[in-house]
Order: C-alpha cells, then structure tokens, then sequence
C-alpha cells in the first residue's frame, strides 16, 4: 500500500528560492546570513507575498557563523556580499581510504578535522563553535515549526531524514569532486569498496531512520540529493550509484514511503532506471532537463521545476504568466509548479514578476 502524490484542484508551488529572498530584501548577505532575526524576518515576508505550498529552505542551508567560529571558510560569503561561495575540498587524501575505514571516528578526529578548520583552533574556540551550532539548531528547529504550524507549508528537503548515497557523500563533502572524479578513473576498486562502507556506516541508519520519521511536515519523507551523477556516464552510474540509489527506492516503497530527488544539472540519460518506480511515490526537482522531455519519459515520475530563471528575471510579468500557464497544461496532474533553477542572485528574478506568476498558479484550476 503507498502514500501516493494526490490530485489537487491547483498545481502545487513549491518554492527552490535560496538566497534571492536576502538579496530582494535589500540585505548584504554578509549581514544577513550572520543574523537569525533577519533571516527569520524575511522568510515570513516572502511566504506572506508569495504563498509557495512548500520550501526547500528556510534559511539554514549555509552554516556561515558555524563556519565563522570555526574558521573552515567551507561556505562564505565573497567580498561583493552577493555570492556564496563553496569550496572543493578534499579531507580524505589520496591512499587514506583503508585508515578511513579502520577506524573513522579517530580518522575523523586525526585527519578530517584539522583539514576543515582553521590552524591552530583553540580548546576554547572548539566550544565557542558548538554554541554557534546550538544556536543554529535552535533556528533551524523554530524555523521548521513556524514552517508547519504557522505557514502551513511543507518542507521539500528534510535535513532529518536525507539519505545521501556514498558517492554524493565522498562527492560533495569528504573526497572532493576532483579527487572522486579521479577515483572513478584509477582506483574504482578501492573507491567501491569505500562506498560499500559508507553505506553501512552511514546511509543505511540514515535510511532507517527516514522510514519511521513522521512524514507530517515532509513533501516526501525521505530526500536525496542528485548531484555526482553529473560526472558519471551511463555506464559508471549503473556500477557506482544505481545499486546504492535502488535499495533506498525499494525500502520506501516497501514502507510506503514517498521519496525527493533534488537534481542538479541533467538526469534524463538516466531515465531508463526509474521505469520501474511505482507511480506517484517518487518526485523530482528538475533543472537543466528539458521538462516536458523527462515527463514524456518518465509518466509515473511527480515532477517539480520548469520555470526559467531567465524570464523570470528579465522577461515581463505577462510573458512569465503565459509560460507559468504553458507549464501546467502540459504538465497538469504529477506536476509541482517551481523554477529551473536555485534561485540564488539578484537577476534571478524580479518581485513584479514572481508576484504575477504566483498569483496566477495560485488561483489557476486546471
């Protein structure tokens, strides 16, 4: 028995907007970022004005004073206050994956930590960084409940229940995207064996505990991220990432849990896949994909994106209603209204325009 995707009377909005929300505000994201109240502020102006079903963010995707106190500089803002800026970095170094796996709490500790934050971090500084990041739970926690109980929106991506697959975990954060763009190439043994480990380790309790969150305040209770399959072909994806990917959709499935991929650049190569997928159990975050090509492919897949950033930010309201309108006759039922793109800079988007498009889907019945 599933928990399908339902039919509404309206599309369903949902919200891919980062930190446009900041800059539209009229706040250097230097300051705002580093300000709780300011975050908090604006987010409620903006659902106030825009009404989005659901959010992928609230304001606590960059941990900049986490960052800050620890001197890790892993996410900051750049000088102009308009950009920030993610590093590449590498804490598990090339032939370290046999010590990473002996023991990864004391590699952690020895190895990983001291290539994340600044030199010579002090007892004291170490403390002063866990009240940053107490201090960012809290938010984090307010947030998601003001997002619930006083919104009365859903969270598209939850923090709590996110089961990375290993390669997205080396990816994105221990190994680095040069270091496993390498691995993928000279040392696929060794990279295999790792992410066997990390699944153990990590991704496996990561999805248990997806399949007995309470799924209330959730779009879908379990969540992914999709974006090492940018560097794979089709041939290493099925090798390095179906097999991890597969046993996290067949778990939800079989618990009747509904599942969201967020993707980055394209997926489409990947279709053949997600065939299988039982019908409205799982949806996807599309962006550089040409939508109504994935939906043509892929029927039993709920899909959410489709509205260029560049009309958004450049075209006029009109222009961006007729194509809001073109998006959701296509699309119709299995579709969740939302843009292209991570809505991140100043020319993402302009109020006039993102006020008329919302207006419109919101009172739009198909």
């Amino acid at each position: 028995m599933y928990m399908p995707f339902k039919h509404n009377k309206r599309v369903p909005m949902a919200a891919n907007f980062f930190t446009w929300k900041y800059l539209d505000a009229g706040y250097n994201l230097n300051v705002a970022l580093r300000d709780y109240d300011i975050l908090e502020k604006v987010n409620r102006e903006f659902h106030e004005l825009y009404r989005f079903d659901t959010y992928s963010d609230m304001g606590g995707r960059n941990q900049i004073r986490v960052s800050d106190a620890l001197g890790a500089k892993f996410h900051y803002v750049d000088e102009s206050g308009e950009f920030v800026v993610a590093d590449d970095r590498e804490l598990i170094k090339d032939g370290e994956y046999p010590e990473y796996m002996a023991d990864p709490l004391a590699f952690g500790w020895t190895k990983m930590f001291p290539r994340y934050v600044k030199p010579g971090l002090t007892l004291a500084e170490l403390g002063e960084a866990m009240q940053e990041f107490m201090a960012y739970t809290q938010y984090t926690m307010k947030m998601n409940d003001v997002l619930l109980n006083e919104m009365g929106a859903l969270c598209t991506l939850p923090m709590t229940s996110m089961v990375m697959t290993p390669l997205e975990s080396l990816f994105n954060g221990n190994r680095g995207i040069k270091a496993t763009a390498s691995d993928i190439r000279r040392n696929k043994e060794g990279l295999k064996e790792v992410m066997d480990f990390i699944w153990d380790a990590q991704c496996e309790p990561a999805l248990q505990a997806g399949l007995v969150v309470d799924p209330t305040p959730y779009v879908a209770p379990i969540a992914t991220v999709f974006l090492a399959h940018s560097i794979l072909s089709v041939k290493q994806f099925e090798e390095l990432y179906w097999p991890y990917l597969k046993r996290i959709i067949d778990a939800a499935v079989a618990a009747s849990r509904r599942i969201y991929i967020f993707s980055e650049a394209e997926m489409l190569r990947f279709a053949d896949f997600f065939d299988d997928v039982p019908k409205g159990t799982m949806m996807i975050q599309v962006e550089q994909d040409d939508i109504f090509a994935v939906r043509k492919r892929l029927p039993n897949i709920v899909l959410a994106g489709g509205m260029p950033t560049h009309l958004l930010g450049h075209a006029t309201a009109q222009e961006c209603v007729d194509y809001a309108k073109h998006l959701i006759d296509e699309l119709g039922e299995g579709y969740v209204f939302s843009q292209d793109k991570m809505m991140s800079y100043r020319n993402d988007a302009t109020r006039e325009n993102l006020l008329a498009v919302s207006d419109f889907v919101l009172n739009y019945a198909y």
